[in-house]
């Protein structure tokens, strides 16, 4: 629940983003743009701290630059006079170079491989099988350099910045490290020599999907493996209000009647393959945890609101849209917009 005025006294107050792929980015921009709508004489661009987890972090980088969710939007649908539309190709960059090396090596690894499945074949399964082809495998299938590149040239040519020490603001950017599984954080403070877009590629660099991000001579992945929000970190920075968006819940099939591509007679989550099973547990542990996370703050810190907003969990499009769809952007951005607004409205003399 909001204060009156969440701005009204002289104590800090923090945006905390969560992560969830190309539709969590967009989800909290129309949220934002929600949140943005309620607040007199204040936008969400006035928080004293932000804290961006994955995707998340893409969005807290806008804010604490003093862009607004409608320039983003407007960024996103290629809309803006000045900025340079995100594409495909920005997202959706291929992993050539390791791509290739591994090709040169593929017929010998093949030939190894089954040759030894064959002296153990009783001892060996199919899987084990499948094991031993592992190494042919890219660190990744795509490259988030791309990424990195057009946020570089956005923040630096929108008259921007892309250095954490020139923030009014405080702006902090959750990795993590992928040799020693560490929490890593780059903003003020921190690793702050570190660009911010590089900073956001390390944090979205989601494992399978992107390659590993290397900085110094450590490399990252995705924020989200330690947690999909660090509502503690702006905490420890003073933050007595933090808010919190979180676009990733696991989805209530209890009825088994509300997704209506099931048909009249609804439908188990199985029926839609390993996919639906996948999407569904990946929410279910990220959501579990971030709800311990928040519990254990409120009880640790009973002087700090935490606000939380996020889906409903009947709201099946939010599911069923792949989290790195490109094609529904605009769809799921108008969806967070929508579904807050109502949210917000419905519950007003609360909030």
């Amino acid at each position: 629940m909001f204060p009156k005025n969440p701005f009204s006294t002289h104590e800090k107050t923090a945006l905390v983003l969560a992560g969830g792929g190309l539709t969590g980015v967009v989800y909290e921009m129309g949220a934002l743009r929600a949140i943005d709508d309620l607040l007199i004489d204040r936008t969400v661009n006035d928080f004293d701290i932000y804290v961006g987890t994955s995707a998340g972090s893409i969005v807290a980088s806008g804010l604490a630059n003093g862009i607004s969710p409608e320039v983003l939007l407007q960024a996103i649908d290629g809309t803006h006079p000045e900025i340079q539309p995100i594409k495909r190709q920005h997202i959706y960059n291929m992993n050539s170079r390791e791509l290739m090396r591994i090709s040169m090596r593929l017929p010998r690894t093949l030939t190894s491989a089954w040759a030894h499945y064959l002296r153990n074949i009783n001892d060996m399964t199919f899987l084990d099988l499948l094991w031993s082809l592992a190494e042919i495998l890219p660190s990744g299938i795509y490259d988030g350099m791309a990424l990195e590149e057009y946020l570089r040239k956005m923040l630096t040519e929108f008259g921007q910045s892309n250095r954490f020490d020139d923030l009014d603001r405080d702006l902090f950017i959750i990795a993590t490290d992928l040799d020693t599984g560490d929490r890593a954080v780059f903003g003020q403070g921190y690793s702050n020599d570190v660009p911010i877009s590089m900073a956001i590629a390390a944090s979205s660099a989601l494992p399978i999907v992107y390659k590993p991000v290397k900085i110094g001579d450590k490399e990252y992945i995705d924020g989200g493996m330690r947690g999909n929000a660090s509502l503690d970190l702006a905490i420890e920075h003073g933050a007595k209000l933090v808010i919190c968006i979180n676009p990733m819940v696991p989805y209530d099939n209890s009825d088994r009647q509300s997704i209506p591509f099931f048909g009249p007679d609804g439908g188990y989550l199985s029926e839609k393959g390993i996919q639906a099973i996948s999407n569904q547990v990946t929410r279910i542990i990220g959501h579990s945890s971030l709800h311990y996370h928040v519990k254990h703050l409120r009880r640790q810190h009973s002087d700090v609101d935490i606000i939380l907003i996020e889906p409903h969990a009947d709201d099946f499009q939010m599911f069923f849209y792949n989290i790195m769809r490109y094609s529904s952007r605009l769809t799921v951005a108008r969806h967070g917009f929508e579904a807050v607004t109502i949210d917000l409205a419905e519950d007003f003399p609360t909030y």
